[in-house]
């Protein structure tokens, strides 16, 4: 079974998110896998932090087009999952968030900024450094 928010660019997942459309590979939405998708995680949850769309974007922009093709590993994916489950969809956690304290100052967080304000280094991602978000 398919992801309940897609079907042919149409539904809420890619009209919220538009700038995943620029991916090659719907196969996660096409199959059982798609609870791992953050749009799905996303968009099951009754809170979204008001930056979300923001951090996604800004993420999709600043992340270097070589790194695009390590971001879609098992390992990755579960580190971007843990963001969005315990700050981006929690009413009382979002606020903690380093990425939404620049915003809510007007400044933009740096790419490599992490919720818990630790930076991650490209270079963990590159060599699978495990990644913890508190």
């Amino acid at each position: 079974m398919g992801c309940p928010y897609y079907e042919d660019f149409t539904r809420l997942c890619i009209t919220r998110f538009s700038h995943i459309k620029n991916y090659t590979s719907f196969e996660t939405c096409e199959s059982d896998k798609h609870t791992n998708c953050l749009v799905y995680n996303v968009l099951q949850k009754k809170f979204n932090c008001k930056y979300l769309e923001r951090c996604a974007e800004e993420a999709i922009k600043g992340i270097p087009v070589l790194l695009k093709f390590f971001v879609e590993d098992d390992m990755t994916i579960k580190l971007f999952k843990d963001i969005v489950v315990k700050y981006c969809t929690v009413t009382e956690k979002h606020t903690q968030c380093a990425n939404y304290q620049m915003y809510e100052q007007g400044l933009q967080p740096p790419l490599e900024l992490l919720p818990n304000g630790k930076k991650i280094k490209i270079t963990d991602i590159l060599l699978r450094k495990e990644i913890k978000i508190d």
